[in-house]
């Protein structure tokens, strides 16, 4: 598991490919100012912020990390790219919900982004 009080310092998050450890600080960053939002009891306006934040992420980092793996030639770039889709998915879906508990939200995203981009960074020993 990553350093929780700064997750994109964890060196054990390094695959030491720039386009793609890039991608997992962004994340890791947006992820720990999730983590502080819950502290301060973040609102809907701070929930925006983030959802600008994941669908900046989205539209631009893991386009990139696709397109860099179809170059490369991995082998189950057909999982990679389905474990994208998956989170794209569970933000939209989470995104839908933005009028319940701002709290609750974000803490639905605290667990999903840390079991998403956990299992994430493990295929990468596969796929690369």
């Amino acid at each position: 598991m990553g350093n929780i009080n700064n997750p994109s310092r964890d060196e054990s998050n390094k695959t030491n490919i720039p386009i793609i450890d890039k991608g997992h600080q962004k994340l890791s960053e947006i992820h720990t100012h999730i983590k502080e939002l819950i502290l301060k009891k973040g609102d809907k306006n701070d929930l925006t912020e983030i959802f600008f934040s994941l669908s900046y992420y989205y539209e631009n980092y893991l386009i990139n990390e696709e397109l860099f793996l179809k170059k490369k030639g991995g082998s189950r770039i057909e999982n990679h790219s389905a474990s994208h889709k998956e989170f794209i998915k569970e933000i939209e879906r989470l995104k839908d919900i933005i009028n319940k508990d701002a709290i609750t939200v974000l803490k639905e995203l605290d667990e999903f982004i840390t079991l998403w981009l956990n299992s994430h960074k493990a295929n990468y020993s596969t796929d690369l």
